[in-house]
């Protein structure tokens, strides 16, 4: 009995981890909240023009996550990329909060602003959900979709209060009239994510001593490179020869995984779009909530605040549920439905823009219908994901394999800003409509290809205990 209860319990240094990366979220989804705004309201800039460099940035924030999770796997562990790399992080935060001492100098501080950011965060996008990873043995695997769950749950808790708070900082810290910090609006809304991120920092210097940290693979000879160049050239029973079962059998698990995630591209094209048009929508409705005026990127912490009420409900309730009707919930299958649950979310807003281009001005409430159905496809799609990514991926790989989660958020962000940029649409309604079409066709193709693909047994980065 005892042995059980033991292993019912998470490793001590797992709060640290969720309280840094609360605290980081908050940093990153508080300056993503107010980056169209501040750049169509400060800089002047076109919707386009915002939209685009928002979802540039984005991707390139998520498409770092490859060489963050290489320095990781190969020169200095999770531990260590995760902490060098934050420094960076703190500093891009800095050089934003400065744009309001040098106006003059804002477009520049504001690009080498994200830039410090997007390489910063790379150390921790791949390795931080790994790293939690690493702390449980092999005999605990069966808390790690808990841990998951509430890794998501301290995401959403930095992001909802990031995104109530940085569009009030950036709006004059507005108490009706009164703006309190009107003359310092961009310092105080830029400069209070800097704050959280160093705190992030702090926290998890002060778990150091209580982490199981796994050491970096160094340089080797059967790395992934090598033994994919291996299988092209002389086949696959030279490249086992050469290399050994197990290293061939890990690198065809990449391409596996990746034809998995390459679907969920299409999933975060739509996503992140509520920071950008959904934005640019709220902006043109009704915003009056019992006489409080609310801001419109205010309205994206929505989406953080039902994914805390989303989560634990599908961990402890809907999957409990389903397993007790015999309707076995596998990873493959809550991605497969949440796939299928996004195209309503743009179908929603389509309704509502088609209202708005008819000359009328709908209330903000209507808003929390797409909302809501986006946040139960993220339950779906994205948490799984997380487990999903590290579960099947082999020993060596899981940073890599970790990152090619985040990849995928990357290029789906990457694919809203070339069609921002280059397609040009009768109307706003028709730019939904698109997606919701996009987002099916997606779903479609996710359905045949996690069909085909067949799990693999979960393998322990470590099976020693964690330290005590």
């Amino acid at each position: 009995m005892a042995g059980e209860v033991t292993r019912q319990r998470f490793p001590p240094a797992v709060k640290y981890i969720l309280g840094n990366e609360a605290c980081e979220r908050f940093s990153f989804y508080g300056m993503t909240t107010i980056l169209v705004p501040y750049m169509q309201q400060y800089l002047g800039w076109q919707r386009n023009r915002a939209e685009g460099v928002y979802h540039d940035f984005v991707a390139a924030a998520f498409a770092m996550t490859v060489l963050g999770a290489w320095l990781s796997d190969r020169f200095f562990g999770r531990y260590r990329t995760i902490l060098w790399l934050s420094y960076g992080y703190v500093a891009g935060h800095a050089t934003l909060a400065a744009m309001d001492i040098a106006p003059a100098a804002r477009t520049t501080l504001l690009f080498l602003g994200m830039t410090l950011i997007v390489v910063g965060q790379a150390g921790i996008k791949p390795n931080l959900s790994a790293f939690v990873g690493d702390q449980f043995r092999q005999d605990q695997g069966g808390l790690l979709d808990r841990v998951y769950s509430l890794f998501y749950v301290a995401i959403n808790v930095g992001s909802a209060t990031s995104q109530i708070a940085t569009p009030w900082l950036l709006a004059g810290c507005a108490f009706g009239a009164v703006k309190l910090c009107e003359h310092s609006a961009v310092a105080w809304a830029f400069g209070v994510p800097g704050i959280l991120m160093a705190l992030a920092l702090i926290i998890y210097l002060a778990g150091s001593r209580l982490y199981l940290k796994v050491p970096p693979a160094g340089r080797n000879p059967n790395s992934f490179l090598r033994v994919f160049w291996a299988r092209l050239r002389y086949g696959d029973e030279a490249a086992r020869q050469r290399h050994g079962d197990q290293e061939v059998t890990g690198m065809r698990s990449v391409f596996r995984i990746a034809l998995v995630f390459a679907p969920t591209v299409i999933f975060w094209s739509l996503y992140f779009q509520y920071g950008s048009s959904w934005f640019n929508q709220a902006e043109q409705m009704n915003r009056d909530v019992f006489g409080w005026h609310m801001e419109s990127a205010q309205m994206e912490a929505l989406n953080a605040i039902l994914i805390l009420i989303m989560v634990p409900l599908f961990a402890y309730v809907v999957y409990p549920l389903l397993e007790r009707a015999r309707l076995r919930p596998t990873l493959l299958r809550r991605m497969t439905a949440g796939m299928f649950i996004a195209p309503p979310a743009f179908l929603s807003a389509a309704m509502i823009q088609s209202w708005i281009e008819a000359g009328q001005k709908p209330h903000i409430a209507w808003q929390s219908i797409q909302y809501v159905i986006i946040a139960i496809a993220e339950t779906l799609v994205s948490v799984t994901s997380l487990e999903f990514a590290y579960t099947q991926a082999p020993k060596r790989m899981k940073g890599v394999i970790m990152s090619l989660y985040t990849l995928s958020i990357g290029a789906g962000s990457k694919v809203t800003a070339l069609v921002t940029r280059n397609v040009d649409f009768a109307s706003r309604t028709n730019y939904f409509l698109f997606w919701a079409a996009f987002m099916t066709a997606g779903a479609i193709l996710f359905a045949v290809i996690a069909a085909l693909y067949k799990p693999v047994p979960f393998v322990a980065a470590r099976e020693e205990a964690a330290p005590a």
